[in-house]
């Protein structure tokens, strides 16, 4: 018998990071279920192009974006036309669900009551998600857009993380999922960009989404992004995401509130702000910066016990932030944490070879861990893409949609 051998062809995706100071671009080379950092190029931009989160002058921002792929592409010598971008909206929500389904047949599951069960259970969760996104913001389903849909969890009677359904015979079936949405005007941002820049959005990944990629291993851990023009908050318990939100609290505050006592440019107040420098203002800062943290975890987590496991990522230094909270006693809250919290880190595998082959990059890397969540998000999407369950409701959505 004769074998035709078919060789798999790479995939080459861009990974676009868009902030308030700079635009970052990555080629990342898709093989195996591997990834492989090609080139990188970042390009500054004008602070009054984003304000608050929301885009002010998108030909601008367009043109940074034109710039470094341009130049990323005449370095690495490769041209590529899909490409995954983060959001930029203060309007972004994050919906969880545990949906049961009691199933009263005692015979193995085909494709069609496979496909009948999924689409219950995602009909329920939309629901409800539309229901609490209304009550909270008077949003209506149409001014939405589903940018994300990830299954958390399925289990079938007491098997946990089951890859498939069909052909199985359970009798409770249990979808655990997480529907990201942005409002309807945030999808002519995207079709503008791709226009543009003449090439194929495939996703959009909300920052706080991609953070979560790197702590699978984790059950539970609260995730603090902090940066100049925006904080969000994260909250994964016992592998199941809580609440993604940005907060109206940043790091910018500190700096105008030094900058008018201190007669010091932002570099410098960047470059010594871990030092004993600037205590008054620091101080006052944590204040505010600790009770939000913790009002804001009080109204997540209700009576849930908090978790210990945290991690901060952002801006330029935030060890100073790091050892205030850690001496925090949140107990002092209406928080129900048993240990003191501890700061833990994600393991950064296939960036180390490449900063040690670019050392330049590396600056890029400690100041932006995100873009590094986004390449790793977009890796499991291109592992997802292989799963029955995840195609079948890729289905399912379109349909629903």
């Amino acid at each position: 018998m004769n074998f035709k051998r078919n060789e798999i062809p790479a995939k080459y995706i861009w990974i676009i990071d868009i902030w308030t100071y700079k635009i970052r671009v990555w080629i990342c080379k898709i093989l195996n279920r591997n990834v492989e950092l090609i080139w990188y190029w970042e390009k500054r931009q004008d602070i009054n192009d984003i304000d608050l989160l929301e885009i002010k002058n998108l030909e601008n921002v367009c043109k940074n974006i034109n710039q470094a792929i341009e130049k990323a592409q005449n370095d690495a010598k490769i041209k590529i036309d899909d490409f995954m971008i983060n959001v930029i909206s203060p309007n972004l929500f994050f919906e969880s669900s545990r949906i049961n389904f009691l199933r009263d047949k005692d015979s193995p599951i085909n494709e069609k009551e496979a496909y009948e069960i999924l689409k219950n259970l995602e009909n329920q969760a939309f629901r409800n998600h539309y229901k609490r996104i209304k009550n909270s913001t008077w949003y209506n389903k149409s001014d939405l857009q589903l940018i994300i849909s990830d299954v958390l969890n399925l289990s079938i009677d007491s098997e946990n993380n089951a890859k498939n359904i069909i052909w199985t015979n359970p009798k409770n079936i249990n979808l655990s999922i997480l529907n990201i949405f942005v409002t309807e005007n945030k999808t002519e941002f995207k079709n503008y960009i791709s226009k543009y820049l003449k090439k194929n959005i495939v996703n959009i990944i909300p920052t706080e989404f991609a953070l979560l990629s790197l702590f699978h291993d984790k059950k539970s851990v609260i995730i603090i992004d902090l940066w100049n023009s925006h904080t969000s908050i994260i909250v994964k318990k016992d592998n199941f995401v809580l609440w993604a939100k940005k907060l109206s609290f940043w790091i910018n505050d500190l700096i105008k509130r030094i900058r008018l006592n201190y007669n010091l440019t932002k570099i410098d107040i960047i470059n010594t702000i871990d030092s004993e420098n600037f205590l008054n203002e620091k101080t006052e800062f944590l204040e505010i910066f600790k009770d939000i943290i913790a009002i804001s975890l009080e109204d997540i987590l209700k009576d849930e016990v908090c978790p210990d496991n945290f991690f901060m990522v952002g801006w330029w230094a935030n060890k100073f932030i790091k050892n205030y909270l850690e001496e925090t006693n949140f107990n002092n809250y209406n928080l129900k944490i048993i240990k003191s919290i501890k700061f833990i880190s994600p393991k950064i595998d296939f960036i180390d070879d490449k900063i040690t082959e670019n050392p330049e990059w590396i600056d890029a890397v400690k100041s932006n861990i995100n873009i590094y969540a986004m390449i790793k998000t977009a890796l499991d999407f291109i592992k997802k893409d292989k799963s029955k369950i995840e195609r079948t409701l890729k289905e399912i959505i379109e349909e629903i949609n």
